[in-house]
């Protein structure tokens, strides 16, 4: 049965389809199987995120509370004390100066590498929010091109006598290489 050039290049497209749609498949089959998680663990990560969130930004004010009321508050005022009364106990000024600024320096330091810390599990947090809306379209996605390949499978079922023998990729390849072992 000779074929029109028309018949030709449908039947080559639509092997080409075929192909194209099994290949996205094992590549988003995967993906999607991986970006999949329940809901509410979804929910229980956010939220403990936020938490995160806050508890940094806290820690980070509560650091710069720290250094603003640093002469009134109990284990630091005594550094003050001691910053000013050096003489009595017979430390150098320049060593109590010393002590007094590295110890606001180091809370200072702290207070901000924990609000990075805090804008990074911002980061974070955003970030899963973006996978889970590409999981949901992924799935969508996933979704769609199985129907295609079932409809493609439907139409080859139907017209497999009528269709001519293309080349298929996923068909078992034939050579002295790829010889069924018949011990496994």
């Amino acid at each position: 049965m000779a074929l029109s050039r028309l018949q030709d290049d449908l039947l080559q497209e639509f092997k080409e389809e075929k192909n194209l749609i099994y290949t996205q498949l094992e590549l988003f089959d995967p993906l999607s199987d991986s970006l999949r998680k329940p809901a509410a663990q979804r929910l229980v990560h956010k939220g403990s995120l936020i938490f995160l969130e806050i508890l940094n930004y806290l820690i980070a004010l509560g650091g710069i509370a720290v250094i603003v009321f640093f002469n009134k508050l109990y284990p630091f005022y005594l550094l003050s004390q001691l910053r000013i009364r050096y003489d009595k106990i017979n430390f150098d000024r320049y060593e109590t100066e010393a002590l007094y600024w590295v110890v606001i320096g180091l809370i200072g330091l702290a207070s901000i590498l924990f609000y990075f810390l805090a804008r990074a599990v911002r980061r974070i947090r955003l970030k899963n929010s973006v996978i889970q809306v590409s999981a949901k379209h992924m799935k969508t996605l996933v979704g769609q091109h199985l129907n295609r390949k079932a409809a493609i499978d439907a139409i080859e079922q139907r017209h497999f006598s009528e269709l001519p023998e293309l080349e298929d990729p996923y068909a078992p390849q034939q050579g002295v290489n790829n010889v069924p072992n018949p011990g496994f």
